[in-house]
C-alpha cells in the first residue's frame, strides 16, 4: 500500500471505519473539526479542518493515546461537511432498541452508499450484508433472535403483518436520520431459516442533492455528445437496456435533470415505483397490482407532455403505446430488457411492433453496464497479462500498463471505490432503418454497426477506460459478455 502520510484523500470515495469513529466521542469530533478516518499500524489516521492546527493535534493524540497522522483532503471545504454527517447534531433517542439498532444499520449504510440492506437468516445467526457498488458484504453479524427482533420492527414501521411469516410481503419505509429523510422498499420472503428481508434504499435528501448530472455518468465526448444531441429531438424514442443493477435509472433521471433545466418543457413519468423525486417533473407512481399500468400511460397523454419517462416497457402493449406516443410529438425516454444494444430493436420486433414504426420512432439506442472504479490510494500499474491481451485487443502494445487492486483500509481492502458506466450506443441512420426493413440478421446489424461504422462496443469502451485507470480489466470482463465484439 502506498504511504497514506503522503496521500490526499477523497473523503466521497472512503468510508470512515467504526473503530475509528467510536474512538473519538461526537461533540469531540465536531468541536475539534475532526474526522477519524482509520485505525491502522496502532495509528488514528483523520482529516481535520485546520490540517496545521498543532494544538489541536497535541490535544487529540491526548484524548485517544495513540499517534495521530492528518491526510489531506482531496476538497478542504469537504471536511465540515462530512463530519457532520458521520457525527449528526440530532442523536437519536432509540439506543439500543431494534429500532435504534436498525437506525445504526442504515446510517452506515448510507455513508457506504450502499443500495440494498439484506437481512439473512442462516443457519447459527443472522447476518447484514450491504451492497455496495454492485457487491455484497457482510456488516455485521447477530443472534438470530435479535435478527428476527430487528425484522418484525421493520415489518410494524412500514405496515407489514407482523403475524404473518408463510408467504412474501412488500411495504415502504421512512426514517429521519440526523437531518435526512430516508425512504426504502421492503421485502421479506420466507427463508429455510426465517424471513429474509431487504430494505432498498431509495432517497434522502443528501442523495438528491449529489444526483449525477450526465457528464459524471462516465461516458466519453463521443458518447455524451450523442445523448445530448438526441435529447434536443423533439420527438422519438430513446431506449436503454441492461441487467438489473447496470445504472439504467440513475442515466433516465440525469437525463430528465438535464431536459427539466431550461424550463420550457412539460415533463412527464410514469413509474412502477417512483425511485428518486424530483422537482420541476410531474412523476406518477403506478402500484401495478391495483392499476393498468399501459391505461394509466395512455391517460398521461391527455395531459400534453413535451417528454415522457417510461420505467420500463415490459409487455406489446406498452411498446406500441411508446412508439406511437413518438410519433404524435412526444420525446419518450424508457428501458427495455436486452443483452446489448442491438438486441433491443430485435426485442421490440419480438413484441410485436412493425418494422416501419420502430425506423419512424427509434432514435438512439443505449447498453450500459457499471464498473468500479480502482482505489486511488492503492492501486498499481502492472502490464497487462497475455489473457487481457488478447480478450482487449493490446497485442500490438508492448508498453502499456494498467491498473491492478491491492486493497488497503480506505476500500474496506476491496481494492475499488466508487463506480461509473460503460456505454454502447447506437444511433438509428438510414442504413439502420434499412436492414431493420429488411429483417435482417442481429449478426449483420452488428457487422455495420461496430465494424463498418467503428462504434464502440462495452468492450471496446471498457479498454478504453482501463487505459485511462478508470477501471481494471477484472472489472470489464465480469460485466461484459464474452461474445460482445
Amino acid at each position: 500500500m502506498m504511504s497514506l502520510e503522503k496521500n490526499v484523500i477523497d473523503l466521497s470515495r472512503v468510508v470512515s471505519s467504526r473503530d475509528a469513529l467510536r474512538i473519538l466521542p461526537p461533540a469531540m469530533a465536531r468541536r475539534l473539526g475532526v474526522l477519524p478516518i482509520m485505525i491502522a499500524d496502532e495509528k488514528l489516521y483523520v482529516v481535520m479542518e485546520d490540517g496545521e492546527d498543532y494544538l489541536v493535534l497535541s490535544q487529540l493524540e491526548n484524548l485517544v493515546g495513540l499517534p495521530v497522522i492528518v491526510l489531506k483532503p482531496k476538497t478542504p471545504e469537504s471536511v465540515t461537511v462530512f463530519i457532520r454527517k458521520y457525527y449528526p447534531e440530532q442523536v437519536s433517542e432509540l439506543d439500543g432498541t431494534p429500532l435504534g439498532l436498525l437506525e445504526e444499520i442504515v446510517f452506515r449504510a448510507m455513508l457506504s452508499r450502499s443500495s440494498d440492506i439484506h437481512f439473512d437468516p442462516e443457519r447459527d445467526n443472522g447476518y447484514i450484508r450491504l451492497r455496495i457498488d454492485g457487491m455484497i458484504r457482510v456488516e455485521q453479524t447477530l443472534p438470530l433472535a435479535g435478527m428476527n427482533e430487528l425484522i418484525s420492527a421493520v415489518k410494524v414501521s412500514s405496515g407489514l403483518n407482523i403475524a404473518e411469516h408463510r408467504i412474501p410481503q412488500d411495504g415502504q419505509l421512512t426514517l429521519w436520520i440526523g437531518n435526512d429523510e430516508i425512504s426504502m422498499r421492503v421485502a421479506t420472503v420466507p427463508t429455510l431459516y426465517g424471513e429474509k428481508m431487504t430494505l432498498r434504499i431509495l432517497a434522502t435528501e443528501s442523495t438528491l442533492s449529489e444526483l449525477a448530472e450526465l457528464d459524471m455518468l462516465g461516458m466519453n465526448e463521443q458518447h455524451l455528445q450523442l445523448f445530448l444531441d438526441t435529447l434536443e429531438s423533439s420527438h422519438g424514442v430513446i431506449l436503454l437496456s441492461g441487467p438489473t443493477g447496470s445504472g439504467k435509472t440513475t442515466t433516465l433521471y440525469a437525463a430528465l435533470r438535464h431536459l427539466k433545466k431550461p424550463g420550457t418543457l412539460h415533463i412527464l413519468s410514469i413509474e412502477d415505483p417512483v425511485e428518486i423525486p424530483l422537482d420541476g417533473i410531474n412523476q406518477i407512481r403506478i402500484d401495478s397490482e391495483r392499476i393498468d399500468f399501459n391505461r394509466a400511460l395512455r391517460s398521461t397523454l391527455r395531459h400534453d407532455p413535451d417528454v415522457i419517462m417510461i420505467g420500463e416497457i415490459r409487455d406489446a402493449e406498452t411498446a406500441d403505446i411508446a412508439i406511437k406516443s413518438s410519433l404524435t410529438g412526444h420525446l419518450v425516454l424508457s428501458t427495455l430488457h436486452a443483452n446489448d444494444s442491438v438486441g433491443v430493436i430485435a426485442r421490440l420486433l419480438n413484441l410485436g411492433v412493425v418494422p416501419e414504426l420502430v425506423n419512424s420512432a427509434l432514435r438512439l439506442v443505449i447498453a450500459q453496464r457499471l464498473v468500479r472504479s480502482p482505489c486511488p490510494h492503492c492501486v498499481r500499474l502492472e502490464p497487462p497479462s497475455t489473457v487481457d491481451r488478447e480478450f482487449f485487443g493490446w497485442n500490438n502494445d508492448a508498453e502499456m500498463l494498467v491498473p491492478k487492486t491491492a486493497g488497503c483500509p480506505l476500500c474496506n481492502q476491496t481494492g475499488y471505490a466508487g463506480r461509473l458506466g460503460l456505454y454502447e450506443m447506437i444511433p438509428v441512420d438510414r442504413n439502420v432503418r434499412e436492414m431493420v426493413r429488411n429483417k435482417e440478421s442481429e449478426d449483420a446489424l452488428s457487422h455495420y454497426l461496430f465494424n463498418d461504422r467503428s462504434l464502440l462496443t462495452l468492450r471496446a469502451d471498457g479498454a478504453e477506460k482501463i487505459r485511462k485507470g478508470l477501471t481494471t480489466p477484472e472489472e470489464v470482463k465480469r460485466v461484459v459478455y464474452l461474445n460482445d465484439k
